[in-house]
Parts: C-alpha cells; sequence; structure tokens
C-alpha cells in the first residue's frame, strides 16, 4: 500500500492543534510542523536549519516560532529568519481549512518548499 507524501494530505482537526502552539506530523521521509496562531494556521518543515532541532515545540510570539535549541526565531509566513535574515529560511507549505480538517499541500519529498 502507497501512502502519500506529497499533494494536497489531511494532516489534523483543528480541535488537534490548540491556539498558540504547535504539532509535529510524520509525513513519509519528512517532519511538518503545524501552528495555530491568532486563528489561524501554518505550516513548515519541522527542522532548524541551523542545528536540526524540531520547532513545533518553539513558543510563538508575534507571527514567529522560535527554536528551543538556539533561539532563531522563523516567521511563520515564509520561514524567513527573522533575526538572521541571511540565514536559511524553513520552508513551509499553504494549509487549507475544510471543515473542521487540516489540509497541508507538500511538493515532492525532494523539492523545497515555497
Amino acid at each position: 500500500m502507497s501512502v502519500q507524501t506529497s499533494g494536497t494530505i489531511r494532516l489534523a482537526n483543528i480541535e488537534d492543534i490548540p491556539e498558540g502552539q504547535g504539532r509535529e506530523f510524520r509525513v513519509g521521509d519528512r517532519f511538518v510542523a503545524i501552528f495555530h496562531h491568532k486563528g489561524q494556521f501554518y505550516a513548515m518543515e519541522d527542522v532548524c536549519p541551523h542545528a536540526g532541532a524540531p520547532l513545533n515545540n518553539g513558543p510563538i510570539y508575534s507571527g514567529t516560532v522560535t527554536c528551543l535549541w538556539h533561539g532563531w526565531r522563523f516567521n511563520l509566513n515564509d520561514g524567513i529568519c527573522a533575526n538572521l535574515p541571511k540565514a536559511p529560511a524553513v520552508p513551509t507549505y499553504p494549509v487549507t481549512v475544510q471543515g473542521q480538517e487540516l489540509y497541508v499541500t507538500l511538493p515532492p519529498s525532494d523539492a523545497q518548499g515555497t
């Protein structure tokens, strides 16, 4: 049986991700974090490009998530590092809410996010 790892994939129910928090989801060989901030949902790779730390458990403040290992902050919209803009951005992915379900559109795993 084949598991879908790219395209539009249902990853969660909106109730699975409380306001102000993130959750990690495994999709094939990658980890995707979905964040709930001010009523909106955002998705990005769940790996800090600096040292490989997960981002899903970092605090969310003013539209950014902070990596708990070294304090790098990433914009939830575009993955750009807020405190080091020339650092590699974290790939981000579109999130669609359909009823109570969250769908994330992922490129093939060897491609970069938007």
